[in-house]
C-alpha cells in the first residue's frame, strides 16, 4: 500500500527508467532528477549530485561506484528489480547505503520459465506459424516432446529457483539441482556442478545470480554438450552468463535440443542467427512483465522511499 507521505525537499535521482506510474508518484512526492534520460546520465549527475539523498534505478541498471562517488549526501537506493550483478555492493556497504529491491516478481518469473520449457517440448511457436502459413494444409507437425515425467535441472535453487521446481512437481518431474548450498528442506536430488547437472537431466534451468557483465560466462559449450541434442535449455538468470555464440552453434548443429529464451547478451539486440532458429523459443525479457506484478514492483519501490524519508528504515532493504 502506497503511503501519501510526500518529501518535496527530499532531491531523487533517477539513474534507470521507471514506468510512468512510478515516474508520477515519485514527482508528485520528491524532487526528481531524471538523469538516465540525459545523453550524458554522469555528467547530468555530476551537476546535481551533490544535493541528491535518493537514487532509483533496475535491476540492469544498478548503483555504481561512480554513480557512490558523484552523489556524497546518498542515504538510499532503490532498485526496481532484485539483480544486484550491476551494483557495487563492497562500495555501497563501505558508505553504508540502504539498497532495496523488488522481492514480488518470483511467481512470474517462475512461471514464464516453465512457459518457456512447455514451449520448447510441444513446439507451440514453431506450430503456431505452422497453422498461420497454412502448412497444416499440406503436411502433419513433427512430433513433440512430452514434459511430463521428464528429469529437470534447477541451477541455483533460490527464491525464483525454488518456485520452478514448485511447478515443475505438477509435472510429475524428476527435480535435481546445483547451488553452492546443499538445502536440506526440498525433496529434491542435490548435485555438485552445473557439468554434473547437465549430464543428468532432460531441461536444465539457469536460475542464477552471477557476475556482473564482461565476466566469464558460466554456461558453456560444455553444458550445453553435455545435454545433447535432446536436451533443452532454458535461461531467465542474464544473457551474459551464457556464451552465446556457443549456444547458437550448439542449436544450428542440433547438439542442442532446444532453448527458450528470455534474456539475451546485448539487449535489445538479440543475433539475427538466433532468431533464424526454429528449435528456438524467444521472449523480450518478460519474465516479470505483467500488469499485476509491475505495480507490485513500483509499489515497493515507493515505499521503500516513503518508508526511508519518514524515518521508519528501508522495507526490503539487501545492504
Amino acid at each position: 500500500m502506497i503511503s501519501a507521505a510526500s518529501f518535496p525537499d527530499v532531491e531523487l535521482a533517477l539513474i534507470g527508467g521507471q514506468q510512468p506510474f512510478v515516474l508520477e508518484e515519485l514527482k508528485s512526492r520528491f524532487k526528481i532528477h531524471p538523469v538516465y534520460a540525459e545523453a550524458n546520465p554522469l555528467a547530468a549527475l555530476e551537476r546535481i549530485g551533490s544535493s541528491i539523498r535518493g537514487a532509483v534505478g533496475h535491476g540492469m541498471a544498478g548503483l555504481t561506484r561512480r554513480h557512490i562517488e558523484l552523489m556524497p549526501k546518498l542515504e538510499i537506493c532503490a532498485l526496481n528489480g532484485v539483480g544486484l550483478e550491476t551494483s557495487d555492493l563492497p562500495a555501497i556497504r563501505e558508505r553504508g547505503i540502504k539498497l532495496t529491491t523488488t522481492p514480488v516478481l518470483f511467481d512470474d518469473v517462475a512461471d514464464l520459465a516453465v512457459s518457456l520449457a512447455l514451449s520448447c517440448c510441444r513446439q507451440i511457436p514453431l506450430a503456431d506459424r505452422f497453422v498461420r502459413s497454412q502448412q497444416w494444409e499440406k503436411e502433419r507437425l513433427p512430433l513433440g516432446r512430452k514434459l511430463t515425467g521428464l528429469r529437470v535441472g534447477i541451477l541455483g535453487l533460490g527464491r525464483i529457483g525454488i518456485e520452478v521446481a514448485r511447478r515443475l512437481e505438477a509435472f510429475k518431474t524428476q527435480i535435481f539441482y546445483a547451488d553452492p548450498v546443499k538445502r536440506e528442506d526440498v525433496p529434491y536430488t542435490h548435485v555438485t556442478d552445473a557439468g554434473t547437472l547437465a549430464s543428468t537431466v532432460d531441461i536444465f534451468f539457469l536460475c542464477a545470480a552471477g557476475n556482473p557483465k564482461g565476466a566469464p560466462p558460466m554456461i558453456g559449450r560444455t553444458i550445453f554438450d553435455a545435454l545433447g541434442p535432446r536436451g533443452i535449455f532454458v535461461n531467465i538468470a542474464r544473457g551474459w552468463l551464457v556464451d552465446e555464440p556457443e549456444l547458437i552453434k550448439a542449436l544450428q548443429e542440433k547438439r542442442l535440443g532446444a532453448a527458450g529464451l528470455d534474456v539475451f547478451y546485448d539487449e535489445p539486440m538479440v543475433p539475427a542467427a538466433l532468431r533464424a532458429l526454429d528449435n528456438v523459443v524467444l521472449t523480450p525479457h518478460i519474465a516479470s512483465s505483467t500488469e499485476e506484478t509491475m505495480r507490485a514492483m513500483g509499489a515497493c519501490v515507493i515505499d521503500n522511499l516513503v518508508s526511508w524519508f519518514s524515518g521508519r528504515g528501508a522495507l526490503t532493504s539487501v545492504t
